[in-house]
């Protein structure tokens, strides 16, 4: 009896708030990937508007923040400083079998939609680690994460001005949080 890696069910789905985020960072609290997709969702809803997608793109964008580590139910959360390329390809092929669902809203993300989902997702990491994140390598991971998020916005397809305005709101979020 083979046991298929496609998530299907809904009991499957709901499993998200099992999986934990954070394995190797002391965190004040327990974050799961179902609280991390939501606070993501949360971000590319209010940032969205400020790269100026176009409404299509931004249900896109919303849809794939929701979305986007379901495949980790079966996976788990690996460290982002773990994830070296090929990990990162191995991992891509493995998730695509997970849920073909989530690859599938992929191919129709437009760079802009794909370049918001990434930089809120960082964002997501950053903004809890900042507020829950306990001790020195803590404190590294968020200054990692945080270069990473400007390094990729600097790359990204935004213009100057849309990401001056995406610093802007996450500054305005970490401060108020």
């Amino acid at each position: 009896c083979s046991m298929s890696i496609e998530l299907t069910t809904t009991a499957e789905f709901l499993r998200a708030s099992h999986i934990t985020r954070w394995g190797i960072v002391q965190t004040a609290v327990r974050q799961n990937i179902a609280e991390h997709m939501y606070r993501v969702w949360t971000l590319a809803r209010a940032w969205g508007p400020l790269v100026e997608l176009s409404p299509d793109q931004q249900f896109l964008a919303e849809q794939l923040a929701l979305m986007h580590d379901l495949p980790e139910i079966r996976t788990g959360d690996a460290p982002t400083p773990h994830k070296t390329t090929e990990l990162k390809a191995h991992l891509a092929q493995i998730e695509s079998q997970i849920y073909p669902e989530l690859r599938a809203l992929e191919k129709q993300a437009a760079p802009a939609t794909a370049a918001l989902v990434k930089h809120c997702d960082t964002a997501e990491a950053v903004l809890f680690l900042s507020i829950n994140g306990l001790g020195t390598h803590a404190q590294q991971v968020t200054q990692l994460l945080r270069q990473q998020m400007l390094d990729r916005l600097a790359m990204s397809p935004f213009t100057a001005a849309q990401q001056s305005a995406l610093i802007d709101a996450f500054h305005t979020t970490l401060h108020a949080t």
